[in-house]
């Protein structure tokens, strides 16, 4: 019943108190592949989740480095962990209007990453938040619903199942 009023105040907390404001115009011209430090959101579905590890194996063979947020319980999900730096959480780090606990927030803002890019293809506030925590000019997911301030770049996810969707994300981010 007070869900969609939980989730509403989130969103407010979100824009008023994380959301960073870029003044400065950015180019977009080989700034993901120039680029040497990416943070990934890894998706919280986990049909989706084993459809983005193609994304990594493709990053990780650029020679990029590589840092993982994810649940704790999804960390043995991820082929060769010793090639990737991790930042995990626990359900109990989720406060009741969908945002980080205070102790995760101040870890992530000593974090800075040339890249931030959410995996998530629909609407999660907390994942949003986290991308807006830590400190990076570019910021890139899917479009979903509430999400245009939060980040520069957005992908049209027009398929409906994650596998072909995962494959054309990594072939447009493949552009810049």
């Amino acid at each position: 019943m007070f869900e969609g009023l939980k989730r509403k105040i989130g969103r407010f907390v979100l824009r008023r108190k994380y959301l960073h404001k870029n003044i400065e115009q950015l180019v977009y011209n080989n700034v993901i592949s120039s680029a040497k430090n990416f943070f990934f959101v890894m998706p919280s579905i986990d049909n989706d989740f084993y459809h983005t590890l193609e994304i990594l194996k493709y990053y990780q063979n650029q020679k990029k480095v590589i840092t993982l947020f994810l649940p704790e319980h999804k960390y043995n999900l991820i082929p060769d962990k010793e090639k990737y730096k991790f930042i995990s959480f626990l359900p109990h780090q989720v406060t009741r209007f969908f945002l980080p606990e205070k102790n995760l927030i101040a870890r992530l803002r000593t974090k800075e990453f040339d890249v931030v890019i959410d995996l998530n293809r629909s609407e999660n506030i907390f994942f949003s938040t986290i991308s807006n925590i830590v400190r990076s000019k570019i910021r890139i997911s899917f479009v979903k619903e509430f999400s245009e301030n939060y980040y520069n770049l957005q992908i049209v996810d027009k398929q409906g199942d994650s596998e072909t969707a995962y494959k054309s994300f990594l072939n447009y981010l493949q552009m810049f």
